[in-house]
């Protein structure tokens, strides 16, 4: 598998809970491989996931937890939703007619969406050091002529004893007999809008938590205007310093917010830009340079992602991650 080299600044120690338990997931295992023999594999849970599945003819996909539902939409948006007092809450509101998803490519400038298939989409039960939980792969082909030598794995991962939380990770495959040169990894693509939870509210009537070290000095926490935009680079050079700081954007209102990012343990150079477009609606993705050939038969992988949907404020996602 290709991956990317990245750098950045360390997270602050106080925000660890979720990525605290895949962190000494790593450690415990490089410890046991220099002082134990290998451990056996560990037998399934004795109690399975209370995690429900739902896969529907030609989408969408169900996910639900004691707390939250996600949804994997036909176009293969990913949608969270926050389950409260017998209702469905959310910022998310995918574009109407959109064939675009929360996952896609840039080549030669170009943006390569994906169409899932459901029809192919396996439900497995997952265990370890993040407890009981479901996993769910859903293959794709590219929305382009014959002849695109390109698939995409699609993973959904939820864990019952964080019910809040979707992990997601994709896998792009050249399954073509010539070098597949991608440009740019989309992540976690969403178009968020107050008006979901409050009809009377504007598109962008919200607060943010935007957690890179883009701007020294700038205020992490902000209430977003019409013209809201930030790049939010981390791993590269940026107006007064080396970018880094903590790779989650968290969006809330009075009733609901989300939050993407990334969890894996080790720093990649990647932004996570927020932008509010000329509709008022507030565009959030996590975008990677990944600047890489893949040669028939190559494969490249993305870290795991994460989308959160809570009630609070930035606190909540920042608790969980």
């Amino acid at each position: 598998m290709k991956r990317i080299e990245c750098y950045g600044r360390d997270s602050l120690p106080q925000l660890y809970s979720f990525i605290l338990a895949i962190t000494l997931a790593g450690i415990a295992g490089v410890t046991l491989s220099c002082s134990k023999p290998p451990a056996q594999p560990q037998p399934a849970p004795s109690r399975p996931s209370d995690i429900k599945v739902e896969v529907r003819d030609g989408g969408p996909i169900v996910i639900a937890t004691s707390v939250a539902e996600f949804q994997v939409l036909p176009s293969g948006f990913l949608q969270a939703s926050l389950l409260q007092d017998g209702k469905r809450l959310t910022l998310d509101e995918p574009g109407v007619g959109s064939t675009g998803g929360s996952d896609s490519i840039v080549q030669e400038g170009k943006e390569l969406d994906f169409v899932p298939d459901f029809g192919q989409a396996k439900v497995l039960d997952s265990s370890g050091k993040l407890g009981r939980g479901k996993r769910v792969e859903i293959p794709a082909r590219p929305l382009a002529p014959a002849g695109v030598g390109i698939e995409r794995m699609l993973v959904v991962e939820a864990y019952d004893d964080f019910p809040n939380i979707a992990l997601v990770s994709t896998v792009y495959k050249n399954v073509g007999s010539a070098d597949f040169k991608i440009d740019q990894v989309l992540m976690q693509q969403h178009r968020f809008s107050a008006k979901q939870a409050d009809a009377k509210a504007q598109p962008y009537d919200m607060w943010a938590f935007q957690g890179s070290s883009y701007d020294w000095g700038k205020d992490d926490v902000q209430k977003l205007t019409r013209v809201s935009s930030q790049p939010n680079a981390m791993g590269e050079m940026v107006k007064g310093g080396y970018g880094g700081g903590i790779p989650v954007v968290a969006f809330w209102t009075a009733s609901v917010g989300e939050a993407i990012g990334h969890v894996e343990t080790l720093p990649w150079t990647l932004s996570i830009p927020v932008k509010v477009e000329a509709d008022g609606r507030v565009n959030a993705s996590v975008a990677i340079p990944a600047n890489t050939v893949l040669k028939p038969g190559e494969s490249y992988s993305t870290p795991r992602s994460f989308l959160a949907v809570y009630s609070g404020d930035f606190y909540e996602p920042l608790r969980m991650w």
